[in-house]
């Protein structure tokens, strides 16, 4: 019964004239007002226990966020006090409370934080003898005991170049600053742990390829004997026939090529038959005396949307070099000319020291020859004669040419060259280096075009335990997370080109190959190709279970000055995990709002990591 009720009640009680009730009512009244003082003293005590235990809470997990910046006892506790008075506003006398703030290591769980309250309850009237009532209420929580690994993948094409924000900063820039705040935010998260390696990040910057890191030659996931069905894209060597006892003859074998030549390497051909070698793309890189840089190509459909583990036994899993062709020179009127990368002279006239052939001698002699071919010779098919010239191999091994070729040409990310499109700073892996992951973000650069399911599937594999990338923990390990947090500013781009190519060369080789569209419809756009498996990478990622039943990756994704109707911005939605309230880990932000969104994804990284 309300109280205005029992007052009403008790008054229309006391106006009975009725002196049987009257009587009764005298003798009762002791025990009504009991009754009475009961209910609004307990009302109040319930309503201020309420208030201190809200008020505890926002405190402990806030403090439990703030073990990640200091473990200091002194200034923890001091900043408990404060969030909690802060919280509890001025609803209560504070000089009746006394603040209780404890940190107890909690073995195999991390540090625990409890905070309490002593609140001295002052009785409106003396009940059941008592003038006070000490309320005790405390509140915990633990900073788990968990380790974290966390791919940035942020994108690096040219259109990060431009200018956004208040400053005069580039996207970007803004993007380094973020993350590099973001970074540290995260390392600092150690101090809640006492696991080794507690936390780890990789840094993994993508155009429209990733770069891998040029160390990675000679491993055994890197297709270095030419296996891949993709491998070969490009390269002619089967141009290469026999032709008397002083030509050299190729063999095609299912697995890829070798080369055979008659009589042995060394000296002019004789007789006999030598198996030379594989003949690869690390060939070509090796005739024309530069190193690769370290990009890769996306793998065949399926493995480029998948973990896939490289191997041999399944040659499409294993990575392939990127290698762009020297594109053909323009030399007539009828041949096309919007070829980006011609970085040989096609009508470059060499003579080889006719003293001590070798095996290669030979095959530039041949190759020679076939320069200089009228254009209605050796049209193979479709080919054109440009065609034939592009993909004819053993122009590469023209020592005359590859001479020319060193006079103008550099190593240098992105410019002409077989590395052309090569355009991003290399993967840093998992590393508890903060000062590494410091260095690798400022290092990054624009340019080049955007291939987002090349950035996330290479966060994947940063992340991952097994190769390439070996940092990661296995699924299999509990009190793990792993988080891949994607930036972009705009769509996938697959260049156009004006010539028989159909488009640049890219991490997805020529459009002509139409590997773009391969498990999809080709009646789709290059951009929607792209997109589809782009869709598909993060599904799969999503679909992958941990050892603690809960999924395995989370993925963060930012559309950075994206404008709205873009289809990468519904993309980034579908891509990003879902929240426990069915709200996704999607950001959509422009200019300097990029920062903030960053800290908020530190947040709620953090937030995931305490527990009532």
């Amino acid at each position: 019964m309300k109280l205005k009720s029992l007052t009403k009640t008790l008054g229309e009680f006391l106006r009975n004239e009725a002196g049987t009730y009257v009587t009764v009512f005298a003798l009762a009244t002791p025990a009504i007002f009991g009754v009475v003082s009961a209910s609004v003293e307990m009302s109040s005590i319930s309503r201020i226990r309420a208030q201190l235990q809200a008020a505890l809470d926002a405190s402990a997990l806030a403090t439990g966020k703030h073990l990640a910046i200091t473990t200091d006892e002194d200034v923890l506790s001091s900043y408990a006090r404060d969030y909690f008075d802060s919280n509890l506003g001025s609803a209560l006398e504070t000089e009746k409370i006394s603040f209780g703030f404890q940190i107890l290591d909690v073995p195999d769980s991390g540090k625990r934080i409890r905070v309490s309250a002593n609140y001295d309850y002052d009785f409106y009237m003396k009940f059941l003898g008592m003038d006070e009532l000490l309320l005790n209420i405390a509140s915990e929580v633990t900073a788990g005991n968990r380790t974290i690994e966390v791919a940035i993948v942020i994108d690096n094409s040219g259109s990060m170049d431009s200018y956004t924000g208040s400053s005069y900063e580039t996207r970007l820039e803004k993007a380094q600053e973020a993350a590099i705040s973001l970074s540290n935010q995260l390392y600092a998260l150690a101090n809640i742990s006492n696991k080794p390696d507690p936390v780890k990040i990789s840094v993994v910057p993508f155009g429209h390829s990733v770069n891998i890191g040029n160390g990675y030659r000679g491993e055994s996931w890197m297709d270095m004997n030419g296996w891949s069905s993709i491998h070969h894209e490009n390269l002619n060597w089967e141009g290469t026939t026999k032709r008397g006892d002083d030509w050299p003859e190729l063999v095609s074998y299912a697995a890829g090529y070798k080369g055979y030549a008659a009589g042995s390497e060394s000296a002019p051909p004789t007789s006999g038959t030598v198996v030379v070698d594989w003949l690869t793309r690390w060939t070509l890189f090796d005739a024309l005396n530069l190193g690769w840089e370290g990009c890769v190509e996306m793998r065949p459909w399926p493995y480029h949307t998948t973990d896939d583990t490289p191997s041999d036994l399944n040659a499409d899993t294993l990575f392939v070099p990127m290698f762009a062709p020297d594109e053909p020179d323009e030399e007539n009127s009828d041949e096309d000319d919007d070829y980006s990368n011609s970085y040989l002279d096609d009508y470059y006239r060499a003579y080889a020291n006719p003293d001590g052939l070798t095996y290669w001698d030979s095959y530039r002699s041949l190759h020679r020859l076939l320069t200089y071919i009228p254009a209605d010779g050796y049209n193979y098919g479709n080919y054109t004669r440009q065609q034939w010239r592009q993909d004819w191999a053993m122009k590469y091994n023209d020592d005359a040419k590859r001479s020319n070729f060193n006079q103008y040409y550099s190593r240098d990310l992105g410019n002409s060259g077989p590395n052309f499109g090569c355009t991003t700073e290399a993967i840093t892996p998992l590393t508890d280096q903060a000062t590494t992951v410091e260095n690798a973000i400022n290092a990054m650069n624009a340019g080049g075009y955007t291939n987002v399911q090349a950035g996330i599937a290479w966060g994947w594999r940063s992340l991952s335990a097994g190769e390439p990338f070996t940092q990661g923990r296995a699924y299999t390990e509990p009190e793990n997370d792993k988080y891949i947090i994607v930036l972009t500013d705009g769509n996938n781009t697959y260049p156009s080109q004006s010539t028989r190519n159909d488009s640049q060369y890219t991490s997805w080789g020529y459009e002509k190959q139409g590997r773009v569209f391969d498990g999809l419809s080709t009646t789709m756009s290059k951009v929607d190709a792209m997109n589809a498996h782009t869709k598909t990478t993060c599904d799969n990622i999503k679909a992958i279970i941990d050892a603690d039943n809960e999924p395995a990756y989370k993925i963060f994704t930012i559309a950075y000055d994206v404008a709205d109707g873009s289809s990468v911005k519904t993309l980034l939605q579908d891509c990003a995990s879902t929240r426990g309230d069915g709200s996704k880990y999607y950001f959509d932000v422009s200019g300097d709002a990029l920062a903030a969104a960053m800290q908020a994804i530190g947040n709620e990284i953090s937030d995931l990591r305490i527990s009532k």
